[in-house]
């Protein structure tokens, strides 16, 4: 074999190509220069300025050259990833949605469920149509009724977890299994196991009528050739994705023929006769399902009773001959199939580069310079220094613009941050803070020191230059003595106070010129555009949103603060942008006292918004407070909706009322506390209610008003004499639902068996209808059946049969209220924003009405919201509860305070049609 012995030369990169690099520089000067430098010889001083320059133009092109993981390495070899980028699994990801996310989403949270079906009433009558209804095909294995039920209470409590607005769910239901038979001969392949055979054959039946779902991790769905975009398509989940490919719709039909190819495909089986079915016991052309139900083929009850002929090795096998499969059967559902539990894709290898460090291109002069660290200037002669310190001066600018070049390269991770960032300087703060203690980092001698707003320019101290000192304006402002200290001590000492003072005229004055302050904030708002953009945000789209948000004061500030921080809760507010709040597990926002509901607001302090500058110090903003102030979690999307919580961070709602609260107590001369029971006292109380307990706006679902009150049911069918006439009443809203469905999706003939009987039947419960004759007028009210010519009409029975349907309260499906005394949301500036904004985030499915409240109509509603909002949580003593810690427990042991969630919604229905009445609302 031929082996190479020599050293291949490769072409450089251009910026890493010295030759190139001063060939370039010297043509631009012999363009521009003219006549005036005609010696380009080595021997020339100008030319080994450049000879230098350019090499240390060819390290700042090396380290350009590192990958994006390396620069982003930090010392300790970890990769700057947190506000850098988000995580394909974190940004790609979407809360449940369709549903094909539902089901993974249950799949995933439910380790019993196999696979889901999702029935959505979306041909119910409004507002009965945004209801869905799930069933769960449970691991067959479990037949404990009591177990079944806990199973679907844990699903209905995870899915109100991922609830989407304006929809409900009703409690999930297990299938019912459907017992059916085949009567069949196999004949099986020579020296099979026969009950290997039919433990196979059973699986594949059952996956056929409906398959189990399998979850894979992320590498193994790769290696099968699917894309990120794919894998990742729906909900974060747990224990391995699923592909939507892989989702089946469940068989509510089977016919024999059917079974024929699922049999003969079965490892082990040589041939299949024709296939009769039985279902209950009974022959049958076709089995049939409800939607309730499940189709279960028992291969091992067909081969018990005779059905089932298997032919082993030329003789069939008697009936008894597998009675120890059923011990086998057992297992069935236990997959061998390993399952990667790593959900994300790797991050890529790195390793730290130190750019930063900057080594001076006056320690590769000749020794002959005088300028390099080998200089004594002690022993030299004043004029050798004068003319020393003269070349190094000039040196020294390039020194910088070279020293800084470096520190922005190495901070990439700050520029690129959706944190914005606070020092220009990193390295000499992180030398400043290096030599502090515990008490010195706490109580600093300087004010904010190395801080800055927002810079995107980053720059380098040189105090590692060789005999740079004398070089720097006041290099001797520390050249006092306490009387103890040698000469060569009081130099070191001076020159390190010197390095320790970040207002010395060298760095200080380094820092007021590296940008103008427009100039910085145009450069940060246009990486922040950036930003948005790579994460399919429209910049102008936000500039327009939060156009008169105010943090500082300063327009271009405050673009930058509110973009930084819609960033940094990207992730989240993307996930959840289309989440409803958890009404039965959000945070409480009333107290118990005494066996009853405090709806009393909290006493007000003065102390609590007496600051009107709590974002500055010393006039420079605190973002970092700030960031940690508006940083979203994923329990808030439990407590608020995501439309609530993104409102409130774009709109800087929260700010706006505590404005509006600091204004109201500067300009009242009494005490807050002598001013109770006030108007002015009332007013600044609700203020803060709306700004600590719902983040400046209240957004209402209406189907949740109607969720916990009854209904009556009327059902007519035209005769040639009169009409047939049907009622239920009294019934919940999930059975109104229910029925609904059952009418539009249920066939005359069926209706008219049922009917007759006095029940509508839906997933095996019998609802009773009592039967009647009416007149034939009266009907305009009535809705006819989608396949049918029944009618029906549905009216509330809570509340004395007052409440009507079409009543303004439940026109829209969301209601969003502001207070009306706060200035700053009257302006027609901000209304137009905010129906921009809920324009740009609702679905346009979803309708809603803005309400402006006074402080009038919120004595009423608010406690009344209060009792309703607290009557929806937990009512139910088997679903988990929240602690304050956000962990899920199963028992209550603290007395609760009952609330009576028909009255409580009636009292809220009121107050919101009493506000509706005075038209202080706008679409």
């Amino acid at each position: 074999m031929d082996t190479a012995n020599h050293i291949t030369k490769k072409q450089l990169p251009a910026s890493q190509d010295f030759t190139f690099l001063k060939g370039e520089a010297i043509d631009y000067v012999q363009k521009h220069i003219g006549s005036e430098w005609t010696n380009f010889n080595p021997s020339d001083p100008g030319m080994t300025i450049l000879d230098q320059f350019c090499y240390a133009l060819t390290e700042l092109g090396y380290c350009t050259d590192f990958s994006i993981a390396d620069i982003l390495t930090d010392a300790n070899g970890k990769m700057e990833m947190e506000n850098q980028f988000y995580d394909p699994s974190e940004i790609l990801t979407t809360a449940p949605y369709t549903i094909d996310d539902y089901k993974k989403y249950l799949i995933d949270g439910i380790a019993e469920a196999d696979n889901v079906t999702i029935v959505c009433y979306n041909t119910n009558v409004f507002p009965f149509n945004k209801v869905y209804q799930v069933y769960l095909y449970l691991n067959p294995e479990i037949t404990d009724e009591i177990q079944i039920s806990g199973l679907c209470k844990s699903a209905f409590y995870l899915l109100n977890q991922s609830r989407n607005l304006g929809e409900l769910f009703n409690m999930p239901m297990a299938l019912l299994p459907v017992a059916c038979w085949m009567d069949t001969k196999i004949v099986l392949e020579k020296d099979t196991d026969p009950y290997t055979v039919l433990l196979e054959l059973q699986n594949n039946i059952r996956s056929y009528v409906f398959s189990k779902i399998t979850q894979a991790g992320y590498d193994t769905l790769k290696e099968k050739g699917y894309t990120a975009e794919e894998i990742y398509d729906g909900p974060k989940l747990v224990n391995g994705w699923i592909v939507t490919e892989s989702l089946t719709d469940k068989k509510d039909t089977v016919q024999g023929i059917d079974l024929v190819p699922v049999i003969a495909s079965t490892p082990g089986v040589a041939s299949v006769s024709g296939v009769q079915l039985y279902q209950n016991q009974i022959p049958v052309p076709v089995l049939q399902s409800k939607i309730n139900e499940i189709l279960v083929i028992d291969v091992l009850a067909s081969f018990e009773n005779k059905k089932l002929i298997v032919n082993a090795n030329g003789k069939d096998l008697p009936a008894d001959t597998f009675g120890p499969l059923q011990i086998r059967m057992d297992n069935f559902n236990e997959t061998t199939a390993f399952i990667n539990n790593k959900t994300s894709s790797k991050a890529p290898k790195s390793s730290f580069r130190d750019i930063n460090t900057y080594y001076s291109i006056q320690n590769t002069f000749p020794q002959q310079y005088g300028i390099g660290d080998d200089t004594l200037e002690d022993a030299s002669l004043p004029v050798q220094v004068a003319q020393s310190r003269q070349l190094k001066g000039y040196l020294t600018l390039f020194d910088q613009i070279l020293a800084n070049q470096f520190s922005q390269l190495a901070n990439v991770s700050k520029l690129f941050s959706f944190k914005n960032a606070l020092c220009g300087a990193p390295s000499d703060e992180e030398n400043f803070y290096a030599v502090k203690d515990k008490y010195e980092q706490k109580h600093l001698e300087y004010p904010v020191p190395y801080k800055t707003f927002a810079p995107s320019y980053f720059y380098q101290s040189l105090y590692n230059v060789p005999h740079i000192k004398p070089l720097l304006k006041d290099n001797n402002a520390f050249n006092y003595s306490y009387g103890n200290e040698t000469p060569a001590e009081l130099l070191e000492k001076s020159w390190f106070d010197y390095q320790q003072d970040p207002y010395n005229p060298y760095i200080f004055g380094l820092m007021k010129i590296m940008e103008e302050e427009k100039t910085n904030l145009d450069r940060r708002n246009n990486l922040l555009d950036h930003l948005l953009a790579r994460h399919g945000e429209a910049p102008k789209v936000i500039d327009a949103i939060i156009q008169d948000t105010v943090y500082t004061g300063d327009k271009r500030k405050d673009q930058i603060i509110l973009k930084s921080l819609y960033l940094q809760n990207l992730g989240l507010l993307s996930y959840n942008r289309q989440k409803a709040y958890n009404y039965i597990g959000a945070k409480k926002i009333a107290n118990e006292v005494d066996g009853n509901l405090d709806v009393n607001l909290p006493k007000i302090s003065a102390n609590e918004f007496g600051f009107s500058n709590e974002h500055t110090t010393d006039f420079l903003f605190k973002t970092e407070q700030i960031n940690a102030k508006e940083k979203l979690h994923q329990q808030d999307f439990n407590n608020f909706s995501g439309l609530e919580l993104k409102l409130n961070l774009l709109f800087g709602l929260k700010n706006i009322y505590k404005n509006f609260i600091s204004a109201r107590l500067d300009s009242q001369k009494s005490p807050i506390e002598n001013l109770l029971h006030t108007t002015f006292y009332r007013t600044i109380q609700k203020a803060s209610w709306f700004t600590t307990n719902r983040h400046g706006s209240l957004l209402l679902e209406t189907v949740l008003l109607l969720n916990p009150l009854k209904f009556n049911l009327e059902i007519i069918k035209p005769n040639p004499v009169n009409e047939a006439y049907y009622t239920i009443d009294n019934i919940s809203f999930e059975t109104v639902t229910n029925l609904n469905y059952v009418l539009n999706a249920t066939t005359e003939a069926e209706l008219d068996s049922q009917l007759q009987k006095g029940y509508l039947l839906f997933s095996g419960t019998q609802y009773p209808f009592t039967a009647g004759n009416r007149a034939t007028d009266g009907q305009n009210d009535f809705i006819k059946a989608a396949d049918s010519n029944y009618s029906f009409r549905i009216t509330v029975a809570s509340g004395n049969e007052k409440i009507a349907l079409d009543a303004k309260v439940f026109k829209k499906s969301l209601l969003l209220l502001f207070p009306d005394f706060i200035p700053s949301l009257q302006t027609p500036e901000f209304r137009k924003r905010l129906k921009q904004f809920l324009t740009l985030n609702l679905p346009f499915n979803v309708s809603y009405e803005c309400l402006f409240v006074s402080i009038q109509e919120l004595e009423t509603f608010i406690p009344d919201y209060m009792y309703w909002y607290e009557s929806l949580r937990y009512k139910d003593e088997l679903l988990p509860l929240q602690t304050a810690s956000g962990d899920a427990y199963r028992t209550n042991t603290a007395p609760s305070v009952t609330l009576n969630p028909v009255t409580s919604a009636l009292n809220l229905i009121g107050s919101l049609t009493s506000i509706l009445a005075t038209r202080n609302g706008t679409n």
